[in-house]
């Protein structure tokens, strides 16, 4: 095998370990709040420690999972408050980057696609899949505003707002559907070059579905009284 084969197949055991765990987080197979040693994770898919770690450092970079100082990565526990925070910076962040796109009236193609391709997922029952194309649709419309640094600030939390899709896509707290048409009020906005529509179309959608979760929150808070 050639050193080029050698680092392809490297990287792609690492892409399988990195997507294996994921899935796993996403579904809490592995529990909120689960730690995860490298290695855990070298024994658990007979892989070396190095391609573990590179693994797991995927992940904490991508928010589907946490360390802190000299502790293991965790699967998050998203609190009340972790939601509130997560959102209220995805506002802040794409608020102001869906403006900027849309002072150039352009939608990037990867948001159509991933914007269409939701309600496939949706069709199909598959809320990772709607929740990937979601989170998607708005990385590309924030790279597409064209800051690098606004785009690794939003990176470093979808992973994070990709878990609470899927819980609101699971509890059929925002219908397929109303997502759908307010993508598309979204994009809409972008296409005829409204900056104040765009602004607001995305932070209407951000509200809602913030406000959906906080509601969960509370329930399920009610409920182990």
């Amino acid at each position: 095998m050639s050193q080029e084969e050698r680092r392809l197949t490297a990287v792609s055991l690492v892409d399988a370990v990195a997507e294996s765990l994921r899935r796993d987080v996403i579904s809490r197979a592995i529990a909120p709040g689960a730690g995860l040693t490298e290695q855990f994770v070298a024994d658990r898919f007979s892989v070396a420690r190095t391609t573990a770690k590179a693994a797991v450092e995927r992940l904490v970079a991508d928010g589907f999972l946490q360390r802190t100082i000299h502790r293991s990565a965790r699967a998050p526990i998203l609190s009340t408050a972790d939601i509130e925070d997560l959102y209220d910076s995805r506002i802040l962040l794409e608020v102001e980057a869906l403006r900027r796109l849309a002072s150039t009236g352009t939608v990037p193609v990867r948001a159509e696609r991933h914007a269409l391709e939701l309600m496939i997922f949706a069709n199909r029952g598959d809320h990772d899949g709607m929740a990937g194309c979601d989170v998607g649709m708005h990385r590309a419309l924030v790279e597409a505003a064209g800051s690098p640094r606004l785009t690794r600030m939003h990176g470093t939390i979808m992973g994070e707002a990709h878990i609470c899709m899927v819980q609101v896509q699971e509890r059929n707290l925002l219908h397929a559907q109303t997502i759908d048409v307010e993508h598309g009020a979204i994009l809409s906005a972008v296409r005829t070059g409204d900056v104040e529509g765009a602004g607001e179309a995305v932070r209407a959608h951000l509200v809602r579905a913030r406000d959906q979760l906080l509601l969960r929150h509370e329930a399920l808070a009610g409920e182990s009284t």
